[in-house]
């Protein structure tokens, strides 16, 4: 976790053709810093690289800040087979470019203490970052505390936790499920050791967790691979992450130091299970590298611990229900349960989702009626389908509630002008646009009108002050095509 995110360095230079795209890209340091060069159909442009995401054990991800924003770059150094090539979501992308948002929620799990801008997706201070590696906190509790009052118990042990809370330390980044649920007025960064994750958000995970028939796994579903497993079933509870895993090092003989903590239970019957000669690598055998289905050209320990090869495995194929890992509570169970199947329908593009989803919103509303997250997904739900007019009204509830987001306003907008109300989406998208000028969909939203208008005086103030907030060295996003 100390090298969770970095400066870079002199990184490998590279290149590579993205044959899905026809896109190329060139990778090489100066004195200037690292840089990444997207060549496609006779454009080129060149991105400064300001974070090296990942420690490298298996890849590195790559973060460019253009004006105040940080963007996730389409590429990745894959440490095994040691190329570059695409990242994670960007291997069928017809156009990969630098324009992935990062938001708070990706880098809580990837960085110390990032400095976000109140209102905007992915604005930032600068620095970024207060603190750019995770450190001791994120596991032990706030150091002010310790330090007002030095003594044992001052700091968060999670081994002497209950299991909820224990275990929460480690799933607030290494379980993603399908689904991440905020409770009402909270953020993800209010979680801290020492309480269950229920207090802050609720994970949802497909019935049938880590895995499916092909026994693939995905990057971040550690947690859900362990649950499965007869090792875990059998020890109520007993068993967590800290059981193998030293937090604090890593191990210099994998197959000796895990083979021992497989020892702490298993010594009794291993000799009679084993053939002499072959329990010497535990891992080798139960916990084999699978491929990962969301995770690039990358291959992960499989945390399910099968007595046989994984496509042999017990575990039945993933269906479409959504289970919450651990119980919301009480008064939120159906508000989560609905918000969930709408984020996961939003993520998978499932219209049978987004309407359970949305029935489901739609029989609590009337206890959220001032819920910013009910109104926005159930917004989001009319406006992808077709009803742009009740969404719009919905979007506009959503500000009403004190939402001072570019991308709200952004959100009503683009409904409004889908209901035929250019006048209240203009209000809404320059709006949105003032508030963040790299709000690129409103901005192309409010482009399109003024076009249409054909004001071409707003049109040019609108893509020059995008290009001033990009800065010098990027390409511009939108540009004017009025007469």
């Amino acid at each position: 976790m100390a090298h969770s995110l970095r400066r870079p360095a002199h990184e490998p230079d590279g290149a590579f053709v993205h044959a899905a795209s026809h896109s190329r890209f060139v990778i090489h340091t100066d004195r200037e810093g690292l840089w990444q060069r997207l060549e496609r159909e006779g454009d080129a442009s060149d991105y400064r690289v300001d974070y090296v995401i990942g420690s490298g054990a298996h890849a590195y991800g790559y973060l460019v800040r253009i004006g105040a924003h940080l963007f996730q770059s389409p590429i990745c150094f894959y440490t095994e087979p040691g190329r570059y090539d695409m990242a994670p979501g960007a291997e069928r992308a017809g156009q990969p470019d630098f324009v992935r948002p990062i938001t708070m929620e990706c880098l809580l799990c990837h960085s110390g203490k990032p400095l976000p801008v109140a209102g905007t997706l992915n604005e930032f201070e600068s620095p970024a970052f207060a603190e750019e590696s995770i450190s001791c906190d994120r596991c032990h509790g706030d150091p002010r505390v310790h330090l007002k009052k030095p003594l044992p118990g001052s700091i968060v042990n999670p081994a002497k936790l209950a299991a909820a809370a224990r275990d929460s330390v480690c799933e607030q980044c290494h379980i993603k499920g399908a689904a991440r649920v905020l409770n009402p007025g909270k953020q993800f960064e209010d979680f801290h050791p020492g309480v269950a994750l229920e207090q802050v958000f609720t994970v949802y995970r497909r019935a049938s967790p880590g895995g499916g028939a092909s026994g693939a796994i995905k990057v971040i579903s550690q947690s859900e691979q362990l649950a499965l497993s007869m090792c875990s079933r059998e020890s109520k509870g007993r068993l967590w992450c800290g059981t193998c895993h030293d937090p604090h090092a890593s191990a210099k003989q994998p197959p000796q130091y895990y083979r021992a903590r497989c020892l702490t239970c298993h010594a009794g019957r291993l000799a009679k299970a084993h053939p002499e000669g072959a329990a010497g690598d535990c891992i080798g055998c139960h916990m084999l590298k699978q491929n990962t289905w969301d995770g690039g050209h990358t291959a992960l320990t499989d945390h399910r611990i099968s007595r046989r090869s994984p496509s042999q495995s017990d575990v039945p194929p993933a269906s479409g229900e959504l289970v919450a890992w651990r119980p919301p509570p009480p008064g939120l169970v159906e508000r989560n349960r609905g918000l969930a199947y709408m984020q996961a329908g939003f993520e998978t593009q499932s219209a049978s989702e987004l309407a359970r989803g949305f029935q489901i919103l739609s029989t609590v509303e009337k206890s959220f009626l001032d819920d910013p997250a009910v109104l926005d997904a159930m917004a989001q739900a009319l406006l992808g389908g077709g009803r742009a007019l009740e969404a719009a009204r919905l979007f506009d509830r959503v500000l009403a509630k004190g939402s001072d987001s570019a991308a709200s306003e952004g959100d009503a907008g683009r409904a409004w002008m889908e209901a035929g109300d250019t006048a209240e989406a203009l209000a809404h998208l320059e709006r949105a646009v003032q508030l963040d000028p790299l709000d690129l969909p409103a901005a192309e939203a409010l482009m399109r009108i003024y076009q249409s208008q054909g004001d071409r005086d707003k049109a040019s103030d609108l893509s020059e002050r995008v290009r001033q907030a990009l800065g010098p060295s990027a390409p511009e996003p939108i540009e004017s095509s009025a007469p």
